[in-house]
Parts: structure tokens; sequence; C-alpha cells
């Protein structure tokens, strides 16, 4: 079952006029059709029944909060003109609420670049008027803070033992972006033959169909307290997931090959000693990941599921799971369970103050892309 949220876009034109529209060649970019987009939203996507098959303990909603992508509420396309010589030569961009609106094209080839406006926390930039859009959200701390490496039951079984000494991930943390769609529709050919329209309703159509794929996408995190006896209460400062990319390119799907951290909120289920915690980010860096080859060429990184653990005792501190293989293993999202022994991270002595700075450095603006599309 394939892992993926679903947008329909049906792509109408409708040829303004009522005759068959013949110029000359050399006159075909200055008659215009009208185009009707038609963008259909299914987010009950079948990768949630896929994903309940990959869940050690159902994934309690009330606690943890809902499980997969939100229905976006507006949409922004590009439409991208080619010149006689085959190369562009205007860009124009169209924002619309719901799921149609209709706007004026050229009769010629086009690029057609689709996806929803109404994140508030991923950005949009470009090195210009011409060339690729990629997204991307803000830098808001230059790192973690140190954590200490904790075995899973798994990593145990293997003969692994939990670390004690304290370490730094040092990469930048970047704000978790949120739903994300697209579809890139290149060299698409509005055309003036009526034989290439189908006829509807009293008028002329041309149809174009194509699924809006996520760009970002979900892992779900549930960790199992072995031995808690009511030791760790919960997570302050929650959690993040390390090594994932920066970004990614809308039109080839190519994430950013750059590293950032991604900040997560953790719930607590204490009639299980669970902790669950969703996150979304732009997934592995360096590669498509709807291309398992490309997945496969991906350059090589470590991913770590950096915790902050709050105990009875008002104490906190930071453990590191390495799940390099779950994320590896699942480039379109997925659930990534996880065992853990209290045992090998127990209480400290001493008292901490909690709050989200025990797990993220000072926030700061550490700068960014300086071109944004509004």
């Amino acid at each position: 079952m394939k892992l993926k949220g679903l947008i329909l876009l049906c792509l109408t034109a409708i040829l303004l006029g009522g005759c068959r529209i013949e110029p000359p060649l050399n006159l075909r970019q200055s008659v215009k059709t009208r185009l009707v987009l038609d963008a259909r939203v299914d987010v009950q996507v079948m990768w949630q029944v896929n994903w309940q098959s990959q869940w050690n303990f159902n994934w309690n909603t009330a606690a943890y909060g809902p499980v997969g992508y939100n229905m976006p509420g507006s949409m922004r396309a590009h439409v991208y003109s080619h010149n006689a010589f085959g190369d562009k030569s205007a860009h124009n961009v169209y924002n619309f609420l719901g799921e149609s609106t209709t706007l004026d094209v050229f009769v010629g080839i086009h690029d057609f670049l689709f996806h929803n406006n109404d994140s508030e926390a991923i950005l949009f930039r470009s090195d210009g008027e011409m060339s690729d859009i990629n997204a991307y959200t803000r830098i808001i701390s230059s790192g973690l803070r140190a954590s200490s490496q904790v075995f899973t039951m798994a990593h145990k079984a293997l003969g692994l033992q939990t670390r004690a000494d304290d370490d730094e991930i040092k990469e930048p943390v970047a704000l978790q972006p949120d739903d994300l769609f697209s579809v890139y529709v290149p060299d698409y050919y509005i055309s003036d033959d009526l034989n290439d329209y189908v006829y509807e309703n009293g008028r002329y159509v041309l149809k174009l169909e194509h699924e809006l794929n996520p760009v970002t996408f979900i892992y779900l995190f549930q960790v199992r307290l072995l031995n808690n006896a009511g030791r760790v209460v919960g997570s302050s400062a929650g959690a993040a997931l390390t090594g994932v990319a920066a970004g990614a390119n809308l039109m080839t799907r190519m994430s950013e090959s750059s590293t950032v951290s991604i900040p997560m909120d953790v719930h607590m289920d204490r009639d299980q000693d669970m902790l669950g915690a969703k996150v979304y980010c732009f997934g592995i860096p360096g590669c498509n990941a709807y291309d398992s080859e490309s997945v496969a060429a991906a350059p090589d990184g470590k991913h770590y599921f950096v915790l902050n653990i709050s105990y009875i005792n008002g104490t906190y501190r930071n453990i590191r799971i390495d799940v390099t293989d779950e994320v590896r293993a699942l480039p379109l999202g997925g659930v990534i369970p996880l065992e853990i022994d209290v045992d090998d991270f127990p209480p400290e002595g001493s008292s901490g103050s909690g709050g989200f700075n025990a797990l993220v450095n000072d926030w700061k603006d550490e700068g960014g892309y300086t071109t944004i599309i509004s």
C-alpha cells in the first residue's frame, strides 16, 4: 500500500470562442484559453491503514494528538510559459481558496507547479524568476543541548551497551514544517485544436488530472518505558529528530543535502508508560523520497531521536536514540516504535529546571535565504 497523501488536481482548459481557432504558427502565442482549475483534496489516505500494521501499540489520539495530514485550505499555481525557442519566458502566480479557480493562459507550452500555500511555518525561495522553487523553514537555534546515548531493547539484544557520556548534536535546529503537497507538470501543451478538447455542457474543455503528493513527511514515535515505576512523568522540553533535510525542491522533489534537527512536542500516556511524538520534516537529505534508487544513493548520515525526560523528583535529562535504520527504511514517513529501559537513565540527585531550552540551545535567527516568494 503506497505511503502518501493524495490531492487530486483536475485542470480544465476552456477554449475561448465557439469556433475552431487556426492562427498562423507565429501568432499562436497571442491566443488565450481559460483554465478552470479543480483541486480535489482527499487526505483520508490509505497510509493510515498501512501504518497500523507497524504499530506495536495503538496510537492514543486523546493523549498524543491526531495521526495524519490536514486538508489544505488554499492553493497556489505557478505557470511558466515557453517562448518559440522553448525557453521559459514568463512566470505568473495565482493564489486561490478552496478547490477551484479560473485563469487565462496563452495557447502554447507551459510548465505548471501546484502546491498548497496555507502553511504557517514553510517559506519558499527561488534564485530567480524562472528558477526552481524550494521550500524550507527558518533556523531557530544553533543546535541541541548535550544528551547521553541510550540503546533500545532491540539494540541491547545485539550486545550494545548504553553510554553514560554526553555529546552535542552539532547541526542547526529548524522550525518544524507542516502539511505541504505539490505536483509539477512540465512541458504541457495547451492546444488550439478542438480535436484535443472534449465538448461538455456547451463548451470545449481540455482536462489534465494529476495527484499532489506530500513534500513533508510524518514520523510517529512510540516510546515504551520499561521498568519505569512512576519515575518518568513526561517531557517538559519535547524531543527532536536529527539529520533530516533542511528543505526540498518542489520541481524535482529532491530534498536538500544540508541537514537540520527538527523539534517536536512529546505527550505521555501514563496508563501504558508510553510517550508519543509526531514530527513533520522534509525527509532523508539529498534524495527524491518517491524514487527508491534515489533513496539508495542518498548521502550517508545519522538520525537520532533526542528526547528530554522529566522525572517525578523535578529533575530532567536528555537522551538520544539512534534511529538511522528506522528512518532510512521509511523515506516517506511512518511509525517508529522504540522500547527503552528507565534503569539505563535513572533520575539524577540534583533538581533542574525544565522548559524548552533544556533541549534546544538559545533560540535565534541564524539567517536564511533572501529571495522569498510571498
